[in-house]
């Protein structure tokens, strides 16, 4: 563990602390406006790396939403005047920019998950990790170097209990540039919701269940925002090590019973 690895670790929980989650509930959970496929000159993802993503920084500063916002806003204005005119002709500018503003924090509020993962990685594990806003638009939310040739790929999946589609049909998009994908799951459940929702479960119990081994390396922070602890990643290493040769699409039950689950 490098000290300025801990160093970006702790300044960036100490931003996600400093969210005020419910504030921004209030203004954005009930605005969908903008629910277009976006533009890639509107792309928030290189905006996000540069103000989000600091490993290497000596003293990293995490801009507020609002300000990450603004800047991304000025940074666009000739695309946003083209998208505006093509789908939102006689709205007001206020009422487009409010529906970018919901759908960017939401896009945001995953990344800073998917950034506090990678962070806890780089300050507890020794294998390389490497992210970048080019993988990212590709599916891949991180690199794992386990061996010299052998890179896998993460995707850090919310939990959800809507059927998708799996297999390697998935995967073969990717296949050039890792040789596995791992599926990273994560709930915003506490411990004891989901212990509750086990014992009254009449289907999906099984599911609840590994969902509870998930919660046991999570941690809720004062306003609610979920982080990993170092618990999981170390085991989520662990299991990349001793599973050197892991190829394909690894689905998130096969890390959580393999990987997550005690002992």
């Amino acid at each position: 563990m490098s000290s300025k690895a801990q160093n970006a670790l702790e300044a960036f929980e100490d931003f996600l602390r400093g969210l005020d989650l419910e504030s921004y509930g209030g203004k954005y959970r009930s605005t969908k406006t903008v629910e277009q496929d976006l533009p890639r000159e509107l792309n928030p993802l290189p905006d996000l790396y540069e103000h989000y993503w600091k490993p290497n920084a000596n003293h990293p500063f995490f801009p507020p939403f609002e300000e990450f916002f603004s800047q991304w806003w000025d940074r666009r204005l000739k695309p946003l005047d083209e998208f505006i005119r093509k789908y939102f002709w006689g709205c007001s500018y206020e009422f487009v920019r409010l529906g970018l503003e919901a759908r960017l924090y939401r896009t945001a509020i995953s990344i800073w998950t998917q950034f506090h993962f990678c962070y806890r990685w780089q300050a507890s594990c020794t294998l390389s990790l490497q992210a970048a806003p080019e993988l990212d638009s590709q599916g891949i939310d991180a690199l794992i170097q386990v061996r010299a040739e052998h890179l896998v790929g993460i995707q850090i999946k919310k939990e959800s209990y809507r059927k998708e589609a799996r297999g390697e049909n998935r995967f073969v998009r990717k296949r050039q540039i890792v040789s596995a994908l791992l599926e990273i799951p994560y709930t915003l459940q506490t411990r004891e919701e989901l212990q509750k929702r086990a014992n009254h479960a009449k289907t999906r119990k099984e599911t609840y269940l590994l969902w509870l081994q998930v919660a046991n390396h999570l941690e809720h922070l004062p306003n609610n925002f979920v982080i990993f602890r170092e618990s999981y990643v170390r085991r989520i290493e662990d299991f990349l090590q001793r599973n050197a040769t892991l190829t394909g699409l690894i689905p998130w039950e096969k890390v959580v019973q393999e990987a997550l689950t005690a002992p």
